[in-house]
Formats: C-alpha cells, sequence, structure tokens
C-alpha cells in the first residue's frame, strides 16, 4: 500500500505507520506495534485511540494485556463514506448561512461604495460625473427638489440640463411646490419630465438617481452631496420614485 494514500485521505503521518504496522504483525501488543511503526510508546496510545475511533482498530483484553488489531482495509471505505456524509451535512448547513454571510458583505460593499463631496462644486461634481456616465436613452430621476436647490445656481442648471439635452438624456423630476417656477422652467425643455408633490413641505434635501448610483443632495447652509453606488440602493430608490410619481400632479 502506497504510504502517501492514507495521508491523502486526512491521516496523520504516524495513524499510517501504525495502521500499517498493524496491517503486517496482526494483533499484537504496544511493544512491537512502536518498534515496527518507529514511533515512541507515549505518541502510540493517541495513535491507536484516534484509529479506533476512525472505526478501523480494534482492541481485546488477553490475560489483562491489550492487544491490538488492524481492521481489513475495506473498512477505510466505510470511513471515508461517513466523511463524506458528514462533509454533504456541513456543505447544506453552510448554503442555509451563505444569505447572512452575503448580507455582510453587502453592507461592507456599500460602506466602501459611499462618497461625501462637500460645498457647491462637490455637487457640480456630482452632476458631472452623472453626466460622463450616463448614455444616450438613458433617464436621471430626481424627486424632493426644493425652491433652494436653485438660488444662486439656475445658470449652472441650465446649462447642464442643455449639455444632457444634447446627449438625449431623459430626465423625470418631482419638485416640491414651493419650486414651481423652477419646474415650469424645466418642463420647458426636450427629454423632461416634471410633476410636483401632491401636498406642500418644506425640504432642503432631494434625491437623485441615475443607473446605479443614488446621491442625496443638500444645498442650504453647508452644501453637500452623499453619493453610493450600489445596485439595489438605486432599484430601492427608483421604486420610490415611481410610487411618488404616481401620486404627484402635473400641475399645481
Amino acid at each position: 500500500m502506497n504510504n502517501r494514500y492514507l495521508s491523502e485521505l486526512g491521516f496523520t503521518e504516524g495513524e499510517e505507520k501504525v495502521y500499517l504496522a498493524l496491517l503486517k504483525l496482526g494483533s499484537s501488543t504496544s511493544g512491537p506495534i512502536a518498534k515496527e511503526a518507529n514511533v515512541s510508546r507515549s505518541k502510540l496510545y493517541e495513535i491507536l485511540e484516534k484509529l479506533a475511533r476512525k472505526g478501523i482498530v480494534s482492541h481485546q483484553k488477553k490475560n489483562n494485556v491489550k492487544y491490538f488489531e488492524a481492521l481489513p482495509p475495506k473498512r477505510i471505505l466505510d470511513y471515508i463514506k461517513e466523511k463524506e456524509k458528514q462533509l454533504e451535512q456541513h456543505r447544506l448547513e453552510f448554503e442555509n448561512k451563505l444569505p447572512l454571510l452575503d448580507s455582510l458583505t453587502q453592507k461592507k460593499e456599500l460602506m466602501q461604495e459611499a462618497q461625501v463631496y462637500e460645498g457647491m462644486e462637490g455637487i457640480k461634481n456630482v452632476r458631472e460625473l452623472a453626466l460622463n456616465k450616463m448614455n444616450s436613452d438613458e433617464c436621471i430621476y430626481y424627486f424632493g427638489n426644493p425652491a433652494s436647490g436653485h438660488e444662486h445656481v439656475l445658470g449652472y442648471w441650465d446649462d447642464w440640463n442643455e449639455r444632457r439635452i444634447k446627449k438625449k438624456i431623459s430626465s423625470c423630476i418631482i419638485y416640491n411646490q414651493d419650486a414651481k417656477e423652477y419646474g415650469e422652467r424645466r418642463k420647458k425643455q426636450k427629454y423632461t419630465k416634471v410633476k410636483y408633490l401632491a401636498e406642500k413641505g418644506s425640504t432642503d434635501a432631494w434625491i437623485e438617481i441615475y443607473g446605479n448610483t443614488v446621491a442625496i443632495v443638500m444645498k442650504k447652509e453647508t452644501p453637500m452631496s452623499i453619493v453610493l453606488n450600489n445596485e439595489y440602493v438605486a432599484e430601492s430608490f427608483k421604486t420610490y420614485f415611481r410610487i411618488l410619481w404616481k401620486t404627484s400632479k402635473n400641475k399645481i
């Protein structure tokens, strides 16, 4: 028997030597086994116990002396089959835990994919990134757009939208009711649809969604954009947008 054979089945070198020695010796006491296997007596009993747990070594007492014997090599097949059953059980248990492990990975990815852009230049950078990433026939969605989001930067928004229209990128916007002036201005442009929230409300932050990106934007006091690049987050916010779009008004 090739010595490597048992090692490849997960047997230690000592277990392999002792089992092969027992096959050669037959029923034997510890002394001859230790000599034949070339292992110390202090380790021999531990090895024999492990082989017994694997089901390939037995022992009996004769005149108060322990005799050990190797069971037929085919019993190793039974050991392998038992390990296969255990491995299959471990596989099934691990499959049940996969959703939890995947969720931990997604949380880590989400943290890695979150970026903060500060200042008005940061907000503009986010819009420029959107324009560079998007292709014709795509759409950028907004909701909660307030009047405060246009003050002192209307010229930039006009220029950005002109460039968007040249790329044939659509825009669907849900304005707050306080931003009617800007909504009516924007709805005259091509590739642009505008609605208004059904009820009045004061907000200074709004949401922008394009592709797999969501930007939470605030211009008042300390302007900033919090950008999340995550497919699942983006799809969730698109769902929110579609629900709001159905209940929003064309005119106020």
